[in-house]
């Protein structure tokens, strides 16, 4: 059986820790009802916002939003790895165990 390369998993990881933040950040303007625990699932980094309360859009938002996104994209990459590998093991221990 092929299996998907770490490679791509990382890849898509990276691409959905982008995505998820920009995709909330443009429905904020139109629904205001973003922001509840369901959102924090996606974005768990998000509770960095907190920081930028009273800032408006200066560079110490901008910088805090930036890192929020970052680290949104490292979280979103490791859980992917963590579940590539137990995939792995997985896929492994039944070809072990199927009979030949």
């Amino acid at each position: 059986m092929r299996f998907v390369k770490l490679r791509w998993i990382l890849i898509g990881g990276a691409a959905l820790g982008v995505l998820v933040p920009l995709t909330f950040l443009l429905l904020a303007k139109s629904y205001h009802h973003l922001g509840t625990e369901r959102d924090l699932v996606l974005w768990p980094s998000a509770v960095m916002l907190m920081a930028t309360e009273n800032h408006g859009h200066d560079a110490y938002a901008l910088g805090v939003l930036a890192c929020s996104i970052l680290l949104n994209v490292v979280y979103c990459s490791l859980i992917g790895t963590v579940l590539w590998c137990i995939g792995r093991v997985v896929v492994a221990a039944v070809s072990l165990l199927r009979p030949r």
